[in-house]
């Protein structure tokens, strides 16, 4: 069956269709991160009304986080996914493979990884088994492998152990999803390959000729938006795309900046997730066309128009620059989702922007234009990459 056909193509830069158990969506497109079954100070009524005339139509969770808590049964008995979190719309679950990087695994073996549960400090082995079992049984819409991903900084050795960790467990991922799905009543989830590699570009190349050797659904390109700088990130990409088939929806996962989405959509990239745009919005960071501003500076006191007078989202419509500025100040908890909302529905409408500048076979002038405006308030932290995910 096929469930992804593309459309446009403006260069390298393309539309597509997605389609799903949850609906078809047009790609290039963006997921908010619902690590928990929620964003953090924002609610899925909020990402499904950000404003009068834009949704956000998918969105990813992480399996591995809601297995240990709420628990697999929980999200089935309240029917899958969908209904626990009360969201129709698509939605993607990661595999985990991001936070066993960090601090909570004790170790890795060819089969999976070891690790304590952070609730109640019980041991756990994660293998690709067990991952496709918790996936299907949530019931999301797109799955992924589960992959072993090498650290910002890590050595040749450390980089190709953990490739083939990913190649062994991607291509185990892929039989057991295949046989597990059969008798489940799911059996319609997509799954995605991940491409790992580190910074490496000959590294990069393996992995990618490799995960897209196996009939995945779509392939992902994992382990980029760490920390690194941007040519790093975007060289990592350059260096796997050439060996990933243009038939199939691509990923690149952690990526939630404006300028970087468009950059990436201009390689070819289909899809994104971040908790970028919300992360920065509860840091006072406000997205403008005009560039990012920091709302909780002084001179928005008696700054009474909203962020954006352009702007239809919730936040704009409803409230001026010196009420969230005095939101900041007294630390009102709430504001922190009236800022999410705003960058939340910014972002949606650079991809809507993004995919009918496309259309027109006029990306570039599109991208050129956004970025020039966009850069105006840009300083040299912004060359580094920060870790977005939670």
């Amino acid at each position: 069956m096929t469930t992804f056909t593309l459309t446009h193509q403006d260069g390298t830069a393309r539309c597509g269709l997605l389609q799903t158990a949850h609906g078809i969506i047009e790609t290039p497109f963006f997921m908010p991160a619902a690590t928990k079954a929620t964003g953090k100070i924002i609610t899925t009524d909020d990402y499904k009304n950000l404003g009068k005339d834009t949704t956000t139509k998918a969105l990813i969770s992480n399996a591995l986080i809601l297995s240990l808590q709420p628990g697999i049964q929980t999200i089935e008995k309240a029917g899958g996914l969908h209904k626990f979190m009360n969201f129709s719309g698509i939605i993607f679950t990661d595999c985990g493979g991001f936070q066993m990087s960090r601090s909570i695994f004790d170790t890795k073996s060819k089969k999976g990884i070891h690790f304590r549960n952070p609730y109640d400090n019980s041991k756990v082995v994660l293998t690709p088994k067990k991952i496709m079992e918790i996936e299907l049984t949530i019931g999301s819409d797109v799955a992924m492998m589960l992959d072993d991903m090498s650290g910002y900084g890590a050595t040749r050795e450390e980089a190709i152990l953990a490739m083939e960790n990913t190649h062994r467990w991607g291509e185990e991922s892929l039989k057991q999803h295949r046989q597990l799905k059969q008798n489940h009543r799911h059996e319609k989830q997509l799954l995605f390959g991940i491409v790992q590699g580190n910074f490496y570009p000959d590294l990069r190349e393996q992995s990618a000729k490799f995960i897209n050797s196996l009939d995945f659904d779509g392939i992902a390109i994992g382990g980029v938006a760490i920390g690194e700088p941007k040519e790093d990130m975007y060289n990592a990409v350059d260096a796997a795309l050439p060996y990933i088939t243009k038939d199939k929806p691509r990923y690149v996962m952690g990526v939630g900046s404006p300028e970087e989405l468009l950059e990436l959509i201009g390689r070819g990239i289909d899809c994104f997730d971040s908790v970028y745009p919300s992360q920065v919005a509860r840091h006072h960071t406000i997205f403008t066309q005009n560039g990012k501003i920091s709302i909780d500076r002084k001179e928005y006191a008696h700054d009474f128009t909203p962020i954006d007078e352009h702007c239809t989202c919730h936040t704009c419509q409803q409230y001026t620059k010196a009420y969230l500025y005095h939101l900041c100040k007294v630390h009102e908890p709430i504001v922190k989702r009236l800022k999410s909302i705003h960058n939340l529905y910014f972002i949606q409408k650079l991809m809507e922007g993004a995919r009918e500048a496309i259309k027109r076979n006029e990306f570039q002038k599109f991208k050129g234009e956004f970025i020039a405006r966009f850069s105006k308030n840009r300083t040299e932290k912004d060359d580094v990459r920060r870790e977005t995910k939670n």
